[in-house]
């Protein structure tokens, strides 16, 4: 392939443009093999996909049938993130389950397909796993046990982030790309703006990793990326119905997966072709089609208090000429825009949380060949953290260290258990200083009650390291997030939570909503 010779074989600069799984996935392995490493993030780390999604660490049984090939990737990068990264791993264990409805034999394939994928599988007594899980439907004809797990995606994102900057990488959040230099077929660098105005930052090599938005990002250079949107809504439940992610067992679809994570549990998800990555708004019916889907497996669902709902937007790789029956893959793609006459201009799309480090390795051996280098991936090998702690994450973690110490009056969050101390390391150690900021970091307003107290708690204290901190503009801005997504959730008890919610930011604490709820087509 084509190499530059002005560019400097000792420390290449790579320029990743999106701040999700993905992009700093990219970033961390490029850093690692001696680029100068810079990431640009439009809003904060992981608030795009990387964090609406349903929160499984996949075994790849799930595609086990479709594509074994995918599923295998799945295993092997399931192991590589526990291994790297066990803080934000709970290791729940997954159930695919076969209910009078599902395809008959599909359940054959699926047993024989994660054998050929390499993903450990063992069928259960239904007897034994509807005892286990007693909220599940009672008509189960056949169980399998695989090891899905459950992630904490904000927490993975920011161990990557960590881990550049120890290595001499630069994060810029809140900066929009507006500009790629591309001069004699080859990019130069990128213009982008942030709080502090615009920057001018020079590069050998751009690597567009902002999922939905890439075809965006690859416009600015006159190139098309070829994807599909794919939005998906998911259910939010107050309480963890399940002790383990369980699926039903057929072809991967919609409205078949419930995941316990946290506190809470996740139903999803749906699926709908969308023009625009921003379209994340849950319309009512959406709401009501996944409940009604979700009894089947969970007979007992509408006993429980939904409190919130979702949407995220895929972004899936559709090859020129793809037949539109057909569903598109979950693999990841690597577009080398040189081949178009841009020179060092690579977008990558597709694959998933659970695969973004093997995807990152993937685009990093095309680059390091593309510049002669040869340095092959670590990231496999080393892990994530230089914390002395490497138990898995468990949710009740941090009520038992409550208990532990006696320390009744630290929590902030009581929903999530989250200690001022917590809160207080962030403002100190990383400059945090917006609520939503917070919520991606250390789940607080994440819970049940979604910030209602431990909302002003926050500001309180960022208030008191930042005397000029916008408190009631800030609040405003959280409180209409959490609204926007419990609103079509709220009937029974849940009604009266919203409205209580809702009094005490906007009667008590004076608070106003910093824009309205709902799109302009549902309004009334």
């Amino acid at each position: 392939m084509h190499k530059s010779k002005s560019i400097s074989l000792n420390a290449p600069r790579a320029i990743i443009i999106g701040g999700g799984a993905t992009g700093c996935g990219v970033a961390r392995d490029l850093s690692m093999r001696g680029f100068k490493v810079t990431l640009i993030e439009f809003g904060d780390l992981g608030s795009g996909t990387s964090s609406r999604f349903h929160g499984m660490l996949q075994s790849g049984a799930r595609y086990a049938v479709s594509d074994t090939e995918y599923a295998a990737e799945c295993m092997r990068e399931r192991l590589n993130i526990a291994n790297t990264a066990p803080e934000v791993v709970e290791q729940t264990g997954g159930l695919f389950v076969t209910l009078p409805d599902d395809p008959e034999g599909f359940d054959d394939r699926f047993y024989t397909c994660c054998q050929e994928a390499g993903i450990p599988i063992k069928e259960l007594p239904p007897e034994q796993v509807m005892g286990e899980e007693p909220n599940i439907s009672r008509k189960v004809l056949r169980a399998f046990s695989v090891p899905d797990a459950t992630i904490q995606p904000w927490g993975l994102v920011n161990l990557l982030a960590d881990d550049i900057r120890r290595r001499g990488g630069e994060i810029l959040t809140r900066h929009q790309v507006t500009d790629i230099d591309v001069t004699a077929g080859r990019v130069r660098g990128v213009t982008a703006i942030g709080q502090s105005g615009e920057r001018r930052i020079e590069a050998d090599v751009v690597i567009n990793a902002s999922g939905p938005w890439s075809a965006r990002v690859a416009s600015l250079v006159g190139e098309t990326a070829n994807i599909e949107l794919g939005k998906g809504s998911i259910l939010v439940f107050s309480h963890r119905m399940v002790s383990r992610a369980i699926n039903r067992c057929r072809p991967p679809t919609s409205h078949d997966i419930i995941v316990p994570t946290g506190t809470i549990s996740l139903f999803g998800t749906s699926s709908e072709v969308v023009d625009t990555p921003d379209t994340t708004h849950v319309r009512p019916e959406e709401i009501q089609e996944l409940l009604k889907n979700a009894e089947p497996l969970i007979p007992n669902i509408r006993n429980y208090r939904a409190f919130r709902a979702w949407a995220g937007v895929r972004p899936l790789f559709r090859p020129q000429g793809w037949d539109s029956d057909k569903p598109l893959s979950r693999r990841h793609s690597v577009i080398n825009h040189g081949d178009n006459g841009i020179d060092g201009f690579y977008t990558i799309l597709g694959g998933s949380l659970t695969t973004h480090r093997s995807m990152a390795e993937d685009i990093g051996d095309r680059i390091c060949q593309h510049f002669g280098l040869n340095e092959s991936s670590k990231t496999a090998d080393i892990p994530l953290s230089k914390s002395s702690k490497k138990s898995d994450w468990h949710p009740v973690g941090n009520y038992k260290n409550v208990e532990k110490t006696q320390n009744f009056g630290s929590p902030i969050c009581e929903c999530e258990s989250v200690n001022k101390e917590d809160i207080v390391s962030l403002i100190e150690s990383h400059g945090i200083n917006h609520l939503h900021d917070f919520r991606r970091r250390s789940r607080v307003g994440f819970g049940p009650c979604q910030g209602t107290f431990c909302g002003s708690r926050v500001a309180s204290l960022l208030a008191e390291y930042d005397s000029e901190y916008p408190s009631k503009n800030d609040l405003g801005k959280f409180w209409t997030e959490r609204l926007k997504g419990s609103i079509f959730t709220s009937w029974g008890q849940q009604a009266k939570q919203v409205v209580l919610s809702d009094s005490i930011y906007r009667e008590t604490l004076g608070i106003r909503l910093d824009k309205d709820i709902l799109p302009v087509e549902d309004r009334r």
